[in-house]
């Protein structure tokens, strides 16, 4: 079973041998960036900004969508890891970071001055997440899914 922050994609569900069970959060692409910077929104004041990314991911082909659909120039900085991203974030070799929303809030703790540094406002991505199983077991993808129903029930009624 795999239940990280691994978004349910249409080719994720159907070309990878994966069985998404379900939705556990929905979480979404945003921007961090530092105070100083003067950005109060990703649309507005934008001049051309260097943005790390981590490479590979969903992320980087939803940001450079992002871009061109606004009409935005922008220059990524691509890394292996998010926290090899958020050391050049503060180390000032990106003006912004791009990632899911909480990877941005997690990440901004970790910063050596957290209160400095700003998530934009805009939310650029739908990014469904929640346990995966290796398709073809029908037994574990039934006990994963309905664990995932009693864990929402219980939560809806606040237990």
């Amino acid at each position: 079973m795999l239940s990280r922050n691994t978004t349910w994609t249409s080719s994720r569900d159907a070309g990878m041998g994966m069985a998404f069970t379900g939705v556990t959060y929905y979480d979404g692409i945003g921007f961090l960036t530092h105070d100083k910077a003067g950005l109060k929104s990703a649309k507005r004041n934008w001049m051309v900004q260097t943005v790390c990314i981590q490479a590979g991911t969903d992320t980087e082909l939803n940001v450079a969508d992002y871009f061109k659909a606004n009409n935005m120039k922008y220059t990524p900085v691509t890394f292996d890891r998010s926290d090899e991203s958020a050391k050049a974030l503060e180390s000032g070799r990106c003006d912004t970071l791009a990632s899911d929303q909480s990877q941005l809030y997690a990440l901004r703790i970790k910063l050596s001055n957290p209160a400095e540094w700003i998530v934009l406002p805009e939310v650029i991505s739908k990014e469904p997440l929640g346990p995966v199983v290796r398709r073809g077991d029908d037994e574990w993808f039934s006990i994963v899914r309905w664990t995932l129903f009693a864990m929402l029930n219980a939560e809806e009624m606040g237990r």
